[in-house]
Parts: structure tokens; sequence; C-alpha cells
């Protein structure tokens, strides 16, 4: 009995004077006092925040890049060909048009997640891309697949926006940085996967589809059953948050007060809207975010094709892309650890991460053709870039208050990233 009393009690300061706050009973008039949490209060709220938010978001972003960096894959397997990408620039504007329809769809859907609740706009959003995804076989010509990847970058284009958004509204400023980096690390764990998985459908042979199409159909049906399954599993805002007693709820709000965040707030305030536009901030976090990404759009549209055009097989090019994975997922992990443990780091860790990219792009443009080591090494220190990018996602909404000011905030740093994109595949004849 005394331990279970424990757990459902614990000390606060209510008014400047020591009190308990009991989970099972706490009113919202002590909140609307400020309570503020004990830290062993806190550390339980966290680790169920965690239990409930981290799974979803990490695994619906390992899908949505899984499903965006396929194509880079696929070409190797036939897909360039068959829709007659090999000559001039069409390969790099399939890869580059995503995000002229990412830029396009960003700031609409970021501020549907505002007019709507989040839960039905993400769901929504999954469903529709893996439509996307299930029609991209049948496309037959290289406007057919422009169309179809210009589609998949409009309704992708909510999902990071929307993450951040969701984290603002969970976690404290201090925790932002290293949970956006928790999904944003799924990106190097779907390199991870993705090459395996593509490995066996790589081998199918014969029928009426190729193997690259049978990429598209396998990612397709998962991402379906997914966004279903999404419609239960993605989590409301805090004041409305399935699994949490109504106490933990008001204790929730509680703990991002500080962040003027926690309330989902469904008005736009152009006055927020102006304000951020306004901001310099806003802007540099923009020219960060397009300088960190540049090599992004390299690496995920070219990996593939960079390795097997130096001589390797396609099943050999494809298992290359895992050191890729593995060094993104560390880079993004340990760069969200840093700007957690130490603080005011963000600038420091951006500056940091961009000596290897440098390094890295010296090696590919100095090394000769017959240092295949040297050169795959040159094009692995290129992912350190996602270092920087991680820092850039939780500079600006983790800085401002309002729920507009930080939808415009997270819709304008992942335009910056967009731009970046762009910007990577036109640096190759492809």
């Amino acid at each position: 009995m005394t331990d279970q009393k424990d757990k459902a009690s614990s000390t606060a300061s209510i008014g400047g004077k020591p009190s308990t706050v009991n989970l099972e009973t706490v009113s919202s008039s002590a909140i609307g006092s400020s309570v503020e949490l004990d830290e062993e209060t806190n550390r339980k709220l966290l680790r169920k925040i965690d239990r409930k938010l981290m799974p979803v978001l990490c695994f619906t972003y390992a899908l949505q890049y899984y499903d965006k960096a396929i194509l880079s894959q696929a070409a190797i397997f036939g897909l360039r060909e068959d829709l007659n990408l090999t000559t001039g620039l069409k390969y790099s504007w399939v890869s580059l048009i995503f995000y002229f329809g990412y830029i396009a769809g960003t700031y609409p859907i970021s501020f549907l997640a505002q007019r709507y609740p989040i839960r039905y706009v993400c769901t929504a959003i999954c469903i529709l891309w893996s439509f996307v995804i299930l029609c991209t076989p049948a496309c037959t010509s290289y406007t057919g697949l422009l169309v179809n990847r210009f589609m998949l970058g409009l309704i992708e284009a909510g999902v990071s926006p929307i993450f951040m958004l969701v984290v603002g509204l969970w976690y404290t400023h201090s925790e932002q940085v290293s949970r956006s980096s928790w999904w944003y690390s799924c990106s190097g764990g779907s390199l991870l996967v993705s090459p395996l998985i593509n490995y066996g459908l790589g081998h199918i042979k014969g029928g009426a589809l190729n193997s690259w199409q049978w990429m598209y159909i396998i990612a397709g049906l998962a991402t379906f059953a997914w966004g279903i399954a999404l419609w239960w599993l993605f989590p409301d805002s805090p004041q409305n948050a399935k699994g949490f007693t109504e106490a933990e709820r008001r204790l929730l709000l509680e703990r991002v007060r500080e962040n003027n965040a926690g309330v989902e707030d469904k008005h736009f305030k152009p006055y927020q809207f102006r304000e951020a536009i306004f901001d310099y901030r806003l802007w540099g976090i923009m020219i960060l975010s397009i300088v960190s990404c540049t090599g992004s759009g390299a690496v995920t549209t070219f990996g593939t094709i960079v390795f097997k055009d130096m001589g390797f097989d396609v099943f050999t090019s494809l298992l290359l892309n895992l050191p890729i994975g593995a060094l993104a997922f560390i880079c993004i992990l340990g760069s969200g650890y840093i700007g957690r443990k130490v603080p005011n780091s963000r600038l420091y860790i951006i500056a940091g991460a961009c000596l290897p990219v440098v390094l890295g792009c010296s090696l590919i443009w100095q090394l000769p053709d017959s240092n295949k080591a040297g050169r795959i090494i040159g094009f692995y220190l290129v992912n350190f870039f996602s270092s920087a990018w991680v820092q850039c996602i939780g500079l600006g909404t983790s800085n401002v208050a309002g729920h507009t000011k930080k939808a415009v905030y997270a819709s304008s740093t992942f335009i910056g990233y967009s731009l970046g994109n762009i910007i990577g595949p036109l640096m190759f004849d492809a």
C-alpha cells in the first residue's frame, strides 16, 4: 500500500510552499497556480511520453525516408533504362522535382495541422503518399515520373514540420533537439534496412513486372498499412492524449509551460506570422539548412549510382549504402546528445560537422578514379552533414513561442532543406 501511494504522489511547490502533487487528484486550479514538478515525477512523465510518442514518430519517418530514397536503389535495377532517364539531366530532375513539390506543400500542410487535429492530418498524409508510391510502377515515361515525384514531395512535405510541432508540444526546450534527433536518425536507420530488402527484391526475374517495380509495390503496401494504424497510434496533443490520466495530462501541460506550448491552438494568428517572417533568425536558419543539406541531395540521389559507376555490380553497390545509413544514424544521435549535454553548443556542432564534409568532397574531387577506397571514404564523409542539419531542426521551434510562429519556423526550416536538396543533384550530369 505504501509503495502504491508513493507512486501516485510527488512533492511539488505550489505558490512557493512545499506541497504534495497526487497524480490521481491534482486539480486544474493547482496547475493554474504554477506547480513545480519534482524531478522524479518529471522523469516518470518523460519516460511515458517517450514510450508513447517516439516509436510512432521514428517508424513513420523511417517509412517516409524509405519511400523517398528508394529512387536511388531502383535506378540501378532498370528504372533509368525503362523510363529513358539516361541522357542529360533527366534523372537529376526526377530527383529534385520532389523538393519543388515539398516547397509547394510545406506551408499549406503545416497550417492544416494547425487547423485540424494533428493525428487526422498525419494519418491522411501517410495514406495518400502510399497511393503515390503504389502508382510509381505504372509510370511509363519521363513526364509521368516527374508528375509522380512532384506529388510525392507535395504530400510528404508536412511530415517533418508536423513532427517538429509535435516535439514542441510535448517536450521542454532542453529535450527538443535530442528527441528530434531520435526520429530524424531513422533516415539512417532506413538506409540500414532498405538495401537488404531491395537486395532480395532485386533478384526477382521474369513476369510482368521488373524488380524495381516490385520495390515500389512492397514499399507502398507497407506504408498504406502503417497509415491505417496511425489513426489509432498517433498521439494527440498533451491535453487530449490517450493513455494518460486526467491528472497526468495537467502535469504534461505544466512540464512545457516554459515553452508557451502544450496546448494545441487551432487559430492562425497573422501577427505571429508577420513576426516570424521579419525575424532575422528565421532567415539565418534557412541559410544554415540550405548549406547543410546540399550534400544530402547528392548522397540520397546518387549514392548507389556512384558506387556502380566505380565498377561494382548492382548488388554490391546496394550493400555499399549500408555504411552511409550507419554513419548517418550515429552522427544524428551523437549530434543530438552533445546538443543536449553541452549548453549553447548548437552552432559549434554545425561548424564542426562541416569539416568532414569538406574533407570528403576534397577526396572525391582530387583522388584518381583508380583509388576506389579513398573515394568511397570521401563519399561516406559527406554524410556528416546530418550532424549539422539535426541542429537546424531544433533551432527555430525551441526558441520561439506561439503555435503559428512555430509552424512558420518549422516550415521555413524544411524549405531550406528542400532548396539544399535541389542544389545537390544539379552538381551531377545524370
